[in-house]
């Protein structure tokens, strides 16, 4: 998802005759042509030496300078040197038009973002709050280059995790932007989008899904619904109505960007089978097996010809439908395709191979092969202790399907131990997952896991 927002304006005072500024510019183009960065420095930073008095006379020059300075220590890879050019320059700018000056704010703007780009993100956040503090930031008519800020320090914020305050800067920005260029704006709706992650972030599944669709309302009167930004956004939707079990939602959305895919990509392209993916998932927990045999089957001989990463999602996916409608053979044939694509390096999903595993067991099962069931069973378990710990509800869902198997056999003391050992490690202390790997883990255990009762 993009995360760039209308862009501060670039307008400048009168300029006066810059003849030898534009020399210099040139000599310093004909130095970096020839390799000689160390003169093209030397050239620019004389130049910045006297950029005060040039903004006196010509700021679009001036700032010209400043960025063709940044420009060059970034092919430098001398990160540091460009972000203390961009605060020299943010420094003269406050000192000569003032702090609220569109000037300044813009390269506040530049000068936060770089820092972003390279992960410097408590720097940003510092840069970015410093040139707000004092700004009224909710007056009726608010500076576009404010906006921008305060979408870019929700960036930074969120990248940090201080999910709390990015929500505080986007919806400040939305406000501003609604204002300013109107709610459906390109600028708006990629700062409703933001807001949506930060919500997705805290687990505020909710509002998440709510600004998902304000930003996809926006991005399909802006950029039209057969963009790739469009799709993907919508592919979001899809994904957070799954999780929150809003099947009919779910379907509605996906349809559309299954139809905008096929529009875009074409019928037989990954982006477009990837939407079938979801749609086969989203027909299957509707108990609609059969139509979701038939879209597995599509997204399976689509993808299959290009020998497709998702190939062992598909096939088991596929086999989950197989399980449900109790055709045991095909079903387990489908797993162990999964498995021998997950173990020739096709994924490298760990998540996926513990519930290959956990759902070929439910097939050995139901066929009443109770010691292979078990075996892969406990594959699953372990790996689901191992990754999210032993209270997590993939690891539970395990504990219980290992406990049945038990009880069919008759091994009512194996079953009792497994319990008992599964309701003394739910009172240790739980293995920290972040709101984001929580819905990750949601989504995947839905998609990935057939849905035959424990008993």
């Amino acid at each position: 998802m993009s995360t760039e927002a209308i862009q501060p304006s670039r307008k400048v005072m009168p300029t006066h005759n810059s003849a030898p500024i534009t020399i210099l510019r040139n000599l310093s183009n004909l130095f970096i042509a020839d390799g000689r960065y160390d003169e093209a420095e030397t050239l620019y930073e004389d130049a910045m030496g006297k950029f005060e008095a040039e903004l006196h006379q010509d700021s679009k020059t001036a700032i010209a300078i400043v960025q063709d300075l940044v420009d060059l220590f970034l092919r430098q890879e001398k990160h540091d040197k460009a972000t203390a050019t961009y605060i020299q320059a943010i420094n003269g700018l406050r000192s000569i038009f003032g702090l609220q000056h569109f000037l300044t704010l813009s390269m506040v703007h530049q000068a936060g973002k770089l820092l972003r780009e390279y992960g410097k993100f408590r720097e940003a956040e510092d840069i970015y709050t410093q040139a707000l503090n004092g700004i009224d930031i909710l007056k009726k008519r608010p500076n576009l280059s404010v906006i921008c800020i305060l979408n870019e320090l929700g960036i930074v914020f969120a990248k940090q995790g201080k999910f709390r305050k990015a929500v505080d800067a986007y919806r400040r920005a939305i406000e501003g932007y609604v204002s300013t260029v109107g709610s459906d704006h390109i600028s708006t709706a990629t700062t409703a989008l933001n807001l949506a992650a930060a919500y997705k972030g805290q687990g505020m599944l909710k509002d998440a899904a709510s600004m998902l669709n304000w930003g996809l309302s926006g991005l399909e009167k802006a950029c039209g619904a057969d963009q790739t930004q469009t799709i993907e956004t919508a592919k979001q939707l899809t994904a957070i109505y799954m999780i929150m079990g809003k099947l009919q939602e779910a379907q509605k959305v996906c349809l559309s960007a299954l139809s905008s895919c096929e529009v875009k990509f074409g019928a037989e392209h990954e982006q477009t089978l990837s939407v079938v993916l979801d749609l086969a998932i989203i027909r299957r927990d509707q108990g609609q097996a059969n139509e979701s045999e038939r879209l597995f089957q599509r997204a399976l001989s689509g993808l299959g010809q290009s020998n497709h990463a998702l190939l062992p999602l598909v096939r088991n996916g596929l086999g989950t439908v197989r399980t449900l409608q109790r055709k045991y053979e095909e079903a387990g044939k489908d797993f162990d395709e999964a498995t021998k694509e997950l173990d020739s390096g096709k994924s490298h999903s760990t998540i996926l191979k513990l519930m290959v595993a956990y759902n070929r067991s439910n097939v050995y099962q139901a066929q009443g092969c109770f010691d292979e069931a078990i075996v892969q069973c406990s594959k699953a378990l372990d790996g689901f202790r191992t990754l999210v710990g032993p209270a997590h509800f993939s690891t539970i869902n395990a504990v219980n399907r290992l406990g049945t198997i038990y009880q069919e056999m008759g091994k009512f003391k194996d079953a009792e131990e497994l319990y008992k050992k599964a309701l003394k490690d739910h009172e240790k202390t739980p293995k920290e997952l972040s709101h984001n790997e929580e819905n990750d883990l949601a989504l995947n255990f839905q998609r990935m896991c057939s849905l035959r009762p424990f008993a």
